[in-house]
């Protein structure tokens, strides 16, 4: 009688729990599947093993190398405690990762979260601020992180060295926000003492902005995100928009949901206010 625990159930129960659009499975005929979640053959060309390999793991007829379980578990977008269970049924320790680094992975309830809330603008930051990963909403009303790697998508080191018009609606605004951002980020600096490029960021930022110093060396107060901001808009003048920060464990991320301050028929009347 097999246990509910060993390798092979597990990794069935994880092929049948994601779904084919969240491990990026284009949609294929017939419109009705027969199976839920992944079919072998899929699971086995995102991990690059063949269906056969994947049969024997799931029957318990072979046993997996450390390399195919984390293939496995990339490509059925496993969290780290997931993936860590994986590998121990497998008989393995769990898979080493730096320790003191900013986690800079997606989660598999990040990436739901974006698919889901398909109705709102979100995008999805780690610890040090930096956008890892957006939906189209987001991308097509807010897009205030261009598509460039590096500091570009960072909105901490944004808020500090860009020049121009802000997008918050009042200077307080702004103001408050930096104050939170700094605090998380000097907080962040403390908990993942080894990540060089979040050293070299703050240390660059030390260096061209006296506003980010004192923030940096002020005691923390009270406080929290800004709540709204006006972005540009090409159809309305701008649009209102009420911002909510959410903290996602594992993988110490930030979900940014950006929601309509005003109804979407009200634009009309917002644009007048340009």
């Amino acid at each position: 009688m097999r246990r509910d625990d060993d390798f092979g159930t597990a990794l069935r129960t994880l092929r049948q729990r994601i779904t084919p659009a969240e491990a990026g499975v284009p949609a294929s005929l017939p419109a009705v599947r027969r199976v839920p979640g992944l079919r072998r053959d899929e699971l086995a060309g995102i991990a690059g093993v063949s269906e056969e390999h994947v049969k024997r793991l799931e029957q318990g007829r072979r046993k997996p190398s450390p390399g195919v379980i984390d293939a496995l578990a990339r490509a059925l977008r496993l969290s780290s405690g997931e993936h860590a269970r994986l590998r121990a049924l497998a008989g393995f320790a769990a898979s080493p990762e730096p320790d003191g680094l900013v986690p800079r992975e997606v989660t598999g309830t990040a990436r739901r979260m974006l698919e889901r809330l398909s109705d709102v603008a979100v995008c999805v930051c780690d610890a040090s601020w930096t956008v890892l990963a957006a939906n189209d909403l987001w991308h097509s009303e807010v897009c205030t992180i261009p598509e460039t790697p590096g500091r570009g998508r960072n909105v901490v080191w944004r808020a500090f060295t860009e020049v121009g018009p802000s997008v918050f609606r009042v200077p307080d605004e702004l103001d408050g926000f930096r104050a939170t951002v700094v605090a998380e980020l000097r907080e962040t600096v403390r908990r993942y003492p080894a990540d060089v490029e979040l050293a070299s960021m703050v240390a660059d930022l030390h260096a061209r902005s006296p506003e980010f110093v004192q923030l940096w060396n002020a005691p923390p107060v009270p406080g929290g995100h800004a709540d709204q901001l006006r972005v540009p808009s090409p159809t309305h003048g701008h649009v209102d928009l009420d911002l909510d920060v959410l903290t996602l464990d594992p993988g110490d991320l930030r979900v940014v949901v950006y929601t309509h301050a005003v109804p979407r028929e009200s634009y009309s009347e917002v644009s007048t206010l340009r």
